[in-house]
């Protein structure tokens, strides 16, 4: 797996365009593949996968169009592009290694001229990149070579305590091709949240103040924003209005697991089916492996006191969920959190949990990052990269197209 000099792939596609195409080479009287009507040819480009779609448009310039167009709608639309594993990422070298589960395949990005020391998020299809001490941190779009640099956000130096940096819409204005002033930008350290435009210099900060830490679970349900602290507590920042507002909620749920202490225990929100869940990670302390996921489902109630009075807080109830539909599976990590259906995946394996480790990307710890399927039926945890990860020693990053 030889890096290949080539930006989006493109490598691949400029080599496959040199060679003389069958479908061109039709008997006289015959009719070319690229002479079919732009809507027919639209059909198609709507079936192709990513990176499918590239190929598609490196055949002519009318290909090239529709293929534009498809892959605009497609990150524009309810359903985008399936994710892939970013499992190689030489920050000092500029070199990424992407697998795609749809065609079993692996694929390299060399970014040259644009130095990081640390990956801090991934949102929209946009990595977040920790530039060294005097440039400006940025965010790339590995799969379009844009990149936004971060004049107007937050103090450079504060990225190094980031657990977490997410866009609540893309950063990058596909028509224009500049840089989307109105895109909100949240970012998650131990002790604060930070909201902000993209194109303003000011931001609102949310301190915890003696509620514990955040942990690091940050996600968008329903037009809010959630996070969850230590103290478990469920933190849901409203943005309308001209400042966003807070409340703070109470999770209260039973956890049932021998020898507890045993454990460290990292949590997840994501939306499934239209439901908040809770996924909670059980790893062991000495040997860092994950050995247990537990599901709840979080339910917002006002509890009644002794006289019948109805709260003025909101508690979230929360109630296991023991298994997923057949047809679904989540998928979990620092920077992705989300529920897919097997059906569209069909690579995905139902009732099951795909896992990524979340130890600090800039830490170089000597051991290969942790990462599997655990499935809920069996509770067995299995690989769900088909290759050995020698010599590629950092944690994943799940990431879907923004094309």
């Amino acid at each position: 797996m030889d890096a290949r000099n080539a930006l989006v792939f493109m490598g691949e596609m400029i080599s496959s365009s040199k060679k003389k195409n069958k479908m061109e080479e039709t008997e006289e009287g015959s009719s070319k593949w690229t002479d079919l009507p732009d809507h027919i040819n639209g059909l198609i480009a709507d079936r192709l996968a990513f990176p499918d779609i590239f190929r598609f448009g490196s055949v002519c310039p009318s290909w090239r169009s529709i293929s534009y167009e498809t892959r605009r709608r497609r990150s524009l639309s309810s359903k985008p592009y399936n994710p892939l594993v970013l499992f190689e990422y030489n920050l000092r070298r500029g070199t990424f290694g992407f697998f795609s589960f749809e065609d079993n395949k692996v694929y390299w990005i060399n970014l040259k001229g644009a130095p990081a020391i640390q990956c801090v998020g991934c949102s929209q299809g946009w990595l977040v990149m920790v530039a060294p001490l005097g440039t400006l941190s940025y965010a790339w779009n590995p799969f379009t070579g844009d990149r936004i640099t971060f004049q107007t956000i937050h103090n450079v130096t504060a990225f190094e305590d980031l657990s977490k940096v997410m866009f609540l819409s893309n950063p990058f204005d596909i028509d224009s091709k500049k840089l989307n002033n109105n895109c909100i930008v949240v970012d998650l350290n131990s002790t604060e949240l930070k909201i902000c435009k993209l194109g303003e210099r000011a931001c609102t900060v949310l301190k915890l103040n003696g509620h514990g830490l955040f942990i690091g679970s940050l996600m968008l349900f329903k037009g809010e924003i959630y996070a969850v602290t230590a103290k478990g507590e469920l933190w849901i920042i409203n943005l309308v209005g001209f400042k966003p507002s807070f409340r703070k909620c109470e999770i209260s749920f039973d956890v049932n697991v021998p020898n507890a202490h045993e454990y460290q225990v990292e949590c997840y929100l994501v939306e499934y089916e239209e439901k908040l869940l809770l996924v909670i990670r059980f790893k062991r302390r000495l040997i860092r492996r994950t050995v247990r996921f537990m599901i709840y489902s979080l339910t917002e109630t006002y509890p009644k006191d002794p006289k019948g009075n109805v709260s003025k807080n909101a508690v979230y109830i929360g109630k296991e969920v023991p298994f997923l539909a057949g047809d679904q599976a989540l998928i979990i990590g620092r920077f992705c959190c989300k529920s897919m259906s097997t059906t569209e995946c069909q690579w995905l394996q139902g009732n099951s949990i795909y896992f990524t480790d979340d130890r600090i990307l800039s830490s170089m710890v000597p051991e290969y990052p942790e990462k599997g399927i655990y499935n809920l039926k069996t509770g067995l945890i299995t690989p769900y990269l088909p290759f050995d990860l020698h010599p590629f020693n950092m944690p994943h990053i799940w990431i879907t197209p923004s094309i």
